[in-house]
Parts: structure tokens; C-alpha cells; sequence
């Protein structure tokens, strides 16, 4: 299986995580009044990163380097631009767990990009 259908596959499955975590998984939390330390507020954030990030990679082939400011800029742009429309009443609310969780998703995409193109250099190498 190439590395464009990995990302592909990774993008797919993170993104239906991350929508069915906040169509259930969040009002069932709401609902039963359950604190799970802002997990339930913070999932669009943590998937936001890699579902984009490797959405992306699965498009085209691109150097470690751009991959790599893939990463940062969208962890800056979900993490930080996002919050800030909330946090100057432009859209949804602010809140620093969403910048933090925004921050984890940056570094949880940095190490499965690491990891597969780890796994695919072995590979060529063989």
C-alpha cells in the first residue's frame, strides 16, 4: 500500500472519530453531567491537525521539510487564529484547552508522519 493511502486512510478514519465522538460521546457527557476534564470540548481540536495534515499528504507526494510546516501552520491556525475569532466574539467561544489540544494533535501528527515515512524508507531500502 503506498503512503498516499495510509495518510488517506488515517485522514478518513481520525475525521469519522472526531464526528462520531462529538455526535455521541459529547451530549452523552453534557447530558449525564459527567466531567471527563474537557475531553468532550476539546475533540474537534485534537482531530483537526492530523485529519488535515494527512488529508493533505494524501494529495500528493511532499518533502519532510513542507510537511513539517504543514504541521506547524495548521497547529497555528486551529490552535491560535481559531481560538482567537473566539476569543474576540467573532465565532465560537475561547477556551486554552483548545489551543492546548490543538498543540497535542500538532505533535500526534508530527510523530505518525515520522513513523510512516520511517516505515517507508525501510522499506525502499530493502
Amino acid at each position: 500500500m503506498t503512503k498516499r493511502k495510509i495518510y488517506l486512510r488515517i485522514s478518513i478514519a481520525v475525521i469519522a472519530i472526531g464526528i462520531i465522538l462529538s455526535s455521541f460521546y459529547r451530549p452523552y457527557i453534557y447530558r449525564n453531567n459527567i466531567s471527563d476534564f474537557g475531553f468532550a470540548d476539546t475533540i474537534g481540536s485534537l482531530v483537526s491537525v492530523i485529519g488535515f495534515c494527512t488529508f493533505v499528504w494524501s494529495r500528493k507526494e511532499y518533502s519532510n521539510r513542507i510537511r513539517n510546516i504543514h504541521i506547524t501552520l495548521a497547529t497555528i491556525i486551529y490552535g491560535i487564529l481559531w481560538e482567537f475569532l473566539g476569543y474576540i466574539n467573532l465565532y465560537g467561544t475561547f477556551d486554552k484547552k483548545d489551543i492546548v489540544a490543538a498543540a497535542i494533535s500538532g505533535i500526534f501528527t508530527y510523530f505518525i508522519k515520522t513513523y510512516i515515512e520511517y516505515r517507508y524508507q525501510k522499506k525502499e531500502l530493502k
